[in-house]
């Protein structure tokens, strides 16, 4: 038999800032886990700031008559139960995955990675929204002070 010659075509030259760019993949895969934990216990202080502030404005000042109607008083609540849900799912992102992990599978290691760190950012995506939603029901109601008797 001849000898075989394969032609793999012509493959673009490597950048030549190629390295630098690995180099800056492998830190973001490196530092992601580190990042989302930082990320949850900010936006887990953020949102017992402002539960703390909205309590004080509600407790202390007597924002809330003695004779309203008990719907408004669930409205008063909704701000405080936005956070309480954002403060949850901040805590799922911080809790450890109980996991297989199969040392000698890269694919399943890598696999595993992406699910953990995309699940992670998507609980801190609600956590956030839900501190924002609950943030602007509490502006609104401090604000215009729901038609109270």
């Amino acid at each position: 038999m001849p000898d075989e010659i394969i032609d793999l075509g012509d493959s673009p030259p490597t950048p030549p800032d190629a390295d630098l760019w690995l180099e800056y993949g492998r830190k973001l895969v490196n530092d992601a886990p580190a990042s989302l934990r930082g990320a949850a216990t900010s936006l887990m202080t953020g949102l017992g700031a402002l539960q703390g502030i909205y309590l004080g404005i509600l407790g202390f000042a007597k924002f809330i008559p003695e004779t309203i109607e008990v719907w408004l008083k669930l409205l008063l609540v909704a701000p405080l139960l936005a956070w309480m849900l954002a403060l949850y799912h901040c805590l799922k992102a911080l809790m450890t995955d109980v996991s297989e992990v199969h040392l000698n599978s890269p694919s399943d290691l890598r696999e595993d990675y992406a699910r953990m760190i995309a699940e992670k950012q998507h609980l801190l995506t609600v956590a956030f929204w839900l501190m924002l939603g609950g943030l602007i029901v509490a502006i609104a109601l401090v604000v215009f002070r729901v038609k109270m008797p």
